[in-house]
């Protein structure tokens, strides 16, 4: 039976598996944008011409955008909730997540926004705006730190299986994550934040989705190769609420890709409700499938003790996950460029407001001050990296934030668009607004006592 105490024994790793899979999550924000570049030169209020994306394209940025390296968590998550509890609230997260995006589609009809923190600005004003810019920084920021910590664990376990050594073990010097991390980033991470047009890395996008293809696929295969019967007590344990709370983060955070929907249906060709609605509809069946496929038949394997990643219970020489474990920290180190690229270019455009604040005009995305950002945060994120194996409560608390870009602001958008007398966007938009923060406020609270305790 799983209870709030011993989900409070695995809460640490859970949360850092699950916020280094936030990496994935706005990979193709810049996909879908192309390049700011291109946004710059684009006339207040204009459309796009000549640069849509199909529909088709659309399903595979979004796909991309919602899922990686979360799926190794589903599991642990399905373990302790049980199946039955895990698939509906699952449901449940891709009908909310469903009407968000067409709160965001409506409104960039209406408005014409071009990303999300620039739809907000124009629908719910200037500190609207600031607040999501911010939001926007600490996200990407997070994401950055979170990906250097993933690439240091999975190069300690190569070096284990190098050096045949287990992780009990003292290791050699090269072995130790305070030498890999920085090694790592200064020769992988560091030579790529500095190019100006990310769609180099649009080939990321094709990888990440097929990663995450493969693994779903390895862990079926493995669980056919182990001939385990099926556990019942797997698919309706007896849970409380708390547990129930507890892992709803996880799958709220599984689904959000809002950031990414609003540049994505600015640029869909020809583009409509309804021709989102198709997207959003067969992204979403497609991504609750391989979600559902990992956690049940990864929960199956290995049972309720599984770890929150799951490919660390795999053997170290069974060749399918060995693959597996390649293609994920491919894809992470392959992305932090971008979230400092899309984090660069938020902290850039603060620092043009505030100055507009005060009467100074500043031009926008200067070399010098391009230089600065990028070496201030770069160094930053790598040393607190270095300095914590677990951003643990500090981290759960950042990742809420995601809750607020996937209902909170959406929920504030539909209010203010019921302004012209809809009462049926009114009602949406207070509930909308209401989960938010209650997801918000939920995962402080519950950090709190995780401090109070000394569990966290």
């Amino acid at each position: 039976m799983a209870t709030f105490s011993n989900n409070d024994s695995i809460q640490a790793d859970t949360e850092r598996t699950r916020l280094q899979s936030f990496h994935e999550q706005s990979i193709s924000v810049m996909n879908a944008m192309k390049s700011r570049e291109w946004d710059a030169e684009t006339e207040d209020g204009a459309e796009p011409t000549g640069r849509g994306g199909s529909m088709f394209g659309a399903i595979f940025i979004l796909m991309n955008a919602i899922m990686g390296a979360s799926i190794l968590i589903l599991p642990c998550s399905f373990g302790q909730i049980g199946i039955i509890t895990a698939v509906i609230m699952e449901l449940f997260v891709v009908f909310i997540g469903y009407i968000a995006h067409m709160i965001l589609a409506d409104a960039v009809d209406r408005y014409n926004g071009s990303n999300y923190q620039d739809l907000v600005g124009r629908m719910c004003g200037p500190t609207a705006q600031a607040l999501s810019q911010v939001g926007l920084i600490l996200y990407f920021f997070t994401l950055g730190c979170s990906t250097h910590i993933t690439m240091g664990d999975q190069a300690v376990k190569i070096c284990e299986l190098a050096d045949g050594l287990s992780s009990e073990e003292e290791h050699h010097w090269y072995c130790n994550r305070r030498f890999l991390i920085p090694v790592g980033s200064m020769t992988l991470i560091f030579p790529l934040i500095w190019v100006r047009n990310i769609s180099t890395f649009s080939y990321v996008s094709v990888f990440s989705v097929f990663s995450v293809f493969y693994i779903v696929a390895a862990i079926i295969i493995d669980y056919y190769k182990l001939n385990l019967p099926l556990n019942d007590e797997i698919l309706m344990p007896d849970v409380g609420i708390l547990p129930i709370m507890q892992y709803l983060p996880v799958f709220t955070l599984g689904f959000q890709c809002h950031m990414t929907s609003v540049p994505l249906y600015y640029e869909l060709h020809n583009r409509s409700v309804s021709r989102y609605t198709v997207v959003i509809l067969v992204t979403s069946f497609l991504v609750f499938l391989c979600y559902m496929l990992a956690g049940v038949f990864g929960l199956m394997t290995f049972g309720v003790s599984v770890d929150p990643d799951i490919l660390i219970d795999y053997s170290s020489k069974d060749g399918l996950m060995t693959v597996a474990r390649g293609a994920i920290s491919a894809s992470v180190i392959g992305s932090c460029p971008i979230f400092i690229y899309l984090g660069r270019g938020a902290i850039d455009d603060t620092i043009v407001q505030i100055a507009g604040k005060f009467n100074r005009q500043l031009e926008r995305n200067t070399e010098k001050r391009r230089v600065v950002i990028l070496l201030v945060w770069h160094f930053l994120a790598l040393g607190l990296a270095i300095l914590t194996s677990s951003f643990g409560t500090v981290l759960q608390l950042v990742g809420s934030i995601a809750a607020l870009f996937m209902l909170f602001f959406p929920g504030y958008i539909a209010w203010v668009e019921s302004g012209d007398g809809n009462r049926g966007y009114q009602v949406l938009g207070v509930i909308f607004m209401a989960m938010g923060m209650f997801m918000f406020i939920w995962t402080i609270v519950f950090n709190l006592y995780q401090i109070a305790t000394g569990a966290g």
